[in-house]
């Protein structure tokens, strides 16, 4: 999809030694296409910090976002969707200020649409209003 969809290569592929990831197709596929295949031990999180870290910062923000709005847990999804995004158009200092959404052609943050999260909401069934007496 990155390849495809932004014309960028993947220099380096990152997994954690999972099953579907180690067979001997993919790591042709990869080597192929010119991409350093980099495996951890499996279960050594440790070695795998990063991706740890964001893991941990976007469930941190996505408890606190439940939390604050009072939402119950089958809200989860929708919540760790709007956690991505949130965290997607804030400045980040691993890209010195940057904003992780600017680097993607084409895309831009778009503000406008934010809302409070877990907000009061009415439906209006058109259908309803539109009936005879």
């Amino acid at each position: 999809m990155v390849r495809t969809q932004y014309s960028i290569p993947i220099r380096v592929f990152c997994a954690d030694s999972a099953g579907e990831y180690i067979s001997q197709m993919l790591r042709g596929v990869l080597a192929k296409q010119g991409t350093l295949a980099q495996f951890s031990c499996p279960g050594a999180h440790a070695q795998n910090g990063v991706a740890e870290r964001k893991h941990r910062h976007l469930f941190e923000t996505t408890r606190v976002m439940m939390i604050a709005s009072s939402l119950p847990p089958y809200f989860w999804a929708e919540a760790v969707a709007t956690s991505t995004y949130l965290i997607n158009i804030q400045p980040s200092a691993a890209l010195q200020g940057g904003i992780p959404l600017d680097r993607l052609p084409g895309q831009s943050p778009d503000y406008s649409m934010l809302r409070l999260f877990g907000c009061v909401c009415y439906v209006l069934s058109l259908l309803l209003a539109n009936a005879p007496n």
